[in-house]
């Protein structure tokens, strides 16, 4: 049981590298902003909307396509939304419990190009 400590020792692929000259450089890496785009629901609270986005999803069965949808809860700094307003929203650090979006542009009602 002693002779633990020299076997890992005498082992180079379990001695642990201290010096920094030998460490990789890491790169900075940042990850893609998650936006989308939906239609105002709701603008009952302050500084907050519901947008509502809707996807295209084929039914793994009988290969029919249903529209689902989900209700996102939305910064809105300015307030500038209004309810049935078509909107760009992308994800955010989280500003409460329920709201990790914030809203990016007001699109036309007739609505924005796709992504």
């Amino acid at each position: 049981v002693v002779a633990m400590p020299s076997l890992m020792l005498s082992r180079p692929s379990l001695v642990r590298q201290t010096s920094l000259a030998r460490a990789p450089a890491r790169a900075v890496t940042t990850t893609a902003r998650q936006i989308m785009q939906g239609k105002v629901v709701s603008t009952a609270s302050s500084k907050t909307a519901v947008v509502m986005v809707e996807r295209k999803v084929m039914h793994p069965l009988y290969k029919k396509t249903q529209t689902k949808s989900t209700k996102f809860h939305v910064h809105d700094e300015d307030e500038t939304a209004q309810a049935g307003d078509i909107v760009r929203i992308g994800a955010c650090r989280p500003h409460s419990k329920l709201k990790r979006f914030e809203l990016i542009e007001v699109c036309a009602p007739s609505g924005c190009a796709p992504n």
